[in-house]
């Protein structure tokens, strides 16, 4: 063995890049958030095992990837458990990435000499948010189906290049079994590869620029280095597998006792008129984009400020993550010298987390129609904003869903969609009602009498633009 050991050493140089690891200095009272690092490799390491388990029971095709599901839940040993530690370890892993993350910023984590440290943590979370979205698809039933409708729709909001992007993501122009293929595909091969290079690279720079703390002993006194620092093995991998013991069990027990769900399989004519939500960590985007429709002033505006609230908003957030060890230059890392930071991340963390309260509890967006039919109604008035809450998601905007974007009235008479004096005869109403399938609004309930009987009057009084 010991042979083998010195012929290892020689030609690797294991005792060389372990003993950086063991051996680097950390304080020797640790806060347990320190220690949200070692708890995602362990959620990355659950992950890649339950995700391989999965994967041989699992068929990624449109007619046989809910079946699979089931049989590993109902027919395969202990396969619901495997499942359930999988979908829940998905959802933790997202929140303990992004509090540790959170951790880094408030320690001044980012700041030189661990700007690389910071950024190969900023390109994890994002990572990390793909892998639960990729995954999200997979078991192919109505809740997995379209809250990736409603994903993958978002980005047609980018400008010149989104339909583009649609396309790739879906792999056609709707979700099908192309769009899963592509989604395990990636979820299988290309993000584990990603995620396990770039986990390299972050233990590395920790190791190699060790935590913030260890940076501010240089100025302490032998005395006081002795006392406070402690090496990483045997003091701090003791603390770490101990949180990790915790973090497993809790894991454990969410899984047994909470299962993952699965709804009725994925269908694309919504024949069940399953209300499409986004994944619970698009609710601060989506009822972000909601506001707009609440808010009397801006309702006008609304679909201008679609772009910018689905597209802009992640892009401005991400950016700044990435600046932020050149935005804030300062060498102190002391919370209380930096509290314009400290307060603007504070604030930011709380609108995430109050919005996506908000997402998760509120209504599903309304039909936005009369509750009466209205006898002659305008355009501006009466028609568009039964439009704007019921159509616009998928007809609307530089690149629409459908490929039929009718926001504007001269898009409705261009597509001739509507015959001016003819209300039955014409091809809106008769999608409306469902005399030509499939019935609209996609994915939502049919309109209320009331409202296909004001666009009804509309058009039989010769759909003018008033």
């Amino acid at each position: 063995m010991e042979r083998m050991r010195a012929w290892l050493e020689d030609r690797v140089g294991i005792e060389g890049m372990t003993s950086d690891l063991m051996n680097h200095l950390v304080p020797r009272r640790l806060n347990p958030l320190d220690l949200l690092g070692e708890v995602t490799v362990f959620l990355f390491i659950n992950q890649a095992v339950t995700g391989i388990l999965l994967a041989m029971f699992y068929k990624a095709s449109a007619t046989t990837a809910y079946q699979s599901i089931q049989n590993l839940m109902h027919n395969v040993p202990l396969g619901w458990v495997i499942r359930d530690l999988h979908y829940w370890g998905a959802n933790i892993m997202v929140v303990v990435v992004f509090v540790h993350m959170l951790r880094g910023f408030y320690v001044g984590g980012y700041k030189r000499p661990r700007e690389v440290t910071w950024i190969t943590g900023v390109v994890l979370l994002i990572l990390t948010i793909l892998f639960a979205f990729t995954g999200y698809l997979l078991p192919w039933d109505q809740q997995s189906y379209w809250a990736t409708v409603v994903g993958t729709a978002m980005a047609t909001y980018t400008p010149f290049i989104g339909n583009w992007l649609q396309l790739l993501a879906r792999g056609g122009d709707y979700v099908t079994g192309t769009t899963l293929t592509r989604f395990y595909s990636v979820h299988m091969l290309v993000l584990p590869a990603l995620m396990a290079a770039f986990i390299g690279v972050h233990i590395a720079m920790v190791t190699k620029k060790d935590q913030t703390v260890v940076e501010e002993a240089k100025h302490w006194s032998p005395e006081e280095r002795r006392k406070k620092l402690v090496p990483f093995w045997p003091y701090t991998i003791t603390q770490a597998t101990i949180v990790i013991l915790i973090a497993a069990a809790a894991l454990f027990m969410i899984a047994l006792n909470f299962r993952a769900p699965l709804l009725s399989p994925a269908d694309p004519m919504n024949r069940d008129l399953y209300q499409p939500r986004p994944a619970w960590y698009f609710f601060s985007i989506y009822y972000i984009l909601e506001l707009p429709t609440r808010i009397s002033f801006l309702q006008p505006i609304d679909k201008l400020l679609d772009p910018f609230l689905i597209l802009g908003l992640p892009l401005v957030a991400f950016g700044l993550l990435f600046a932020l060890p050149w935005l804030d230059r300062r060498p102190t890392r002391q919370p209380r010298d930096r509290k314009g930071f400290i307060s603007a991340g504070a604030i930011v963390t709380a609108g995430i987390i109050i919005f996506t309260y908000l997402g998760a509890t509120a209504p599903l967006p309304g039909q936005g129609g009369p509750a009466v039919a209205v006898a002659h109604p305008s355009y501006h008035a009466d028609i568009v904003p039964i439009l704007s809450a019921n159509c616009y998601v998928c007809h609307a905007g530089a690149a629409p869903t459908s490929g039929f974007n009718f926001q504007t009235y001269k898009d409705i008479m261009a597509l001739k969609i509507v015959d001016p004096g003819h209300a039955s005869q014409s091809l809106m109403i008769q999608k409306l009602t469902g005399q030509v399938p499939p019935q609209m609004p996609l994915g939502g309930k049919p309109l209320p009498k009331a409202t296909i009987t004001t666009i009804a009057n509309w058009i039989n009084e010769g759909a003018p633009d008033n």
